[in-house]
């Protein structure tokens, strides 16, 4: 048996049988990425996150606001569970919910992928649907703004709990002590770059907990269209699932470099990691890797930089860079 076959084998051992779908979150495979890699030579390696059971790395995010609102008594049978999404929020949500026996109700703008509503309703979530300022595939950050403000007033109701992910204490901390400890221990150690978009930012502030103290250098991305953090001024853009806004948990303390990325170069490299390494993400995952790319030029041939593939790419079929195949 060779040694890909054998650790196959091994990982199936180990996972093969769990009492609950919620178990499978996390602990999600490191790939290194070969055709589309650093021209400098520095090695890129994306973690899948699109292995979580919705596809997302949100998975991670939905069973920590969960399981912390559990801990601190805030929830209990009966409760319904309210939050805005613009990305894979609400599937993962739907999810958790779904598993735990909770009601999922989530607010979400019409400028989102057909591909997210549908998940969502298969998972039992309700929605509550709300006009966008563009359409779709078009994104604001005022659509972002006026989700909250939906949610909250859903959230006012008896009986009604809002996660709130964009001020959700439980996330951060989790990231740092799963997210940012796999990295570091799949890496043994290695890695001197990490990077990331912001969509609440609560992934990249925790695993920036984890690794900053070991040295490894913490790179942010936010959209070119609208890089509000930067100082510009707020518009539309692609990369479903970011801000395009100042969020809550941004922490300039926790990060070394700051990137804005174009939507065309996004949607090109998604393509990209696609048909040269079979790497089928959505696009903020290719927005990604044009980061993680000018990250590697910054750090040096030598460089071992990590990056999220953030997303399945099966929840954009519907719009670029997939329906134009």
């Amino acid at each position: 048996m060779g040694l890909i076959a054998r650790r196959v084998d091994a990982a199936i051992r180990d996972h093969d049988r769990v009492e609950s779908i919620l178990e499978t979150i996390g602990n999600t495979p490191l790939v290194r990425v070969h055709r589309s890699a650093p021209a400098n030579g520095a090695e890129l390696w994306l973690k899948l996150e699109y292995r979580n059971p919705t596809g997302s790395m949100k998975d991670r995010m939905a069973l920590a606001m969960i399981e912390g609102a559990e801990r601190d008594g805030l929830i209990s049978a009966g409760t319904t569970v309210v939050e805005y999404t613009g990305g894979s929020t609400g599937p993962a949500l739907a999810l958790v919910c779904r598993a735990k026996g909770y009601r999922a109700l989530i607010v979400i703008a019409d400028c989102f992928t057909e591909e997210r509503f549908q998940l969502m309703r298969a998972l039992g979530a309700e929605l509550d649907v709300i006009p966008s300022v563009e359409g779709r595939p078009k994104v604001t950050s005022k659509d972002i703004d006026n989700m909250v403000a939906r949610a909250a007033e859903l959230a006012a109701q008896p009986g009604h709990y809002a996660t709130d992910q964009f001020n959700n204490p439980y996330i951060i901390p989790d990231h740092r002590d799963n997210l940012g400890r796999e990295i570091w221990e799949q890496t043994e150690g290695r890695v001197t770059g990490f990077c990331q978009g912001m969509g609440t930012a609560s992934s990249l502030m925790g695993v920036s907990d984890a690794l900053r103290p070991h040295g490894v250098f913490i790179q942010a991305h936010e959209p070119e269209s609208s890089p509000a953090i930067s100082g510009g001024e707020r518009g539309p853009f692609l990369i479903q699932g970011w801000t395009g806004g100042v969020m809550p948990h941004w922490t300039p303390e926790k990060v070394d470099q700051l990137e804005t990325i174009g939507d065309e170069e996004a949607l090109a490299m998604t393509h990209r990691l696609a048909s040269e390494d079979g790497i089928f993400a959505g696009i903020s995952t290719g927005a990604n890797v044009v980061g993680a790319h000018r990250l590697a030029n910054r750090l040096g041939p030598e460089a071992v930089v990590v990056t999220l593939a953030v997303d399945t790419g099966f929840k954009y079929m519907s719009v670029a860079p997939y329906v134009d195949i």
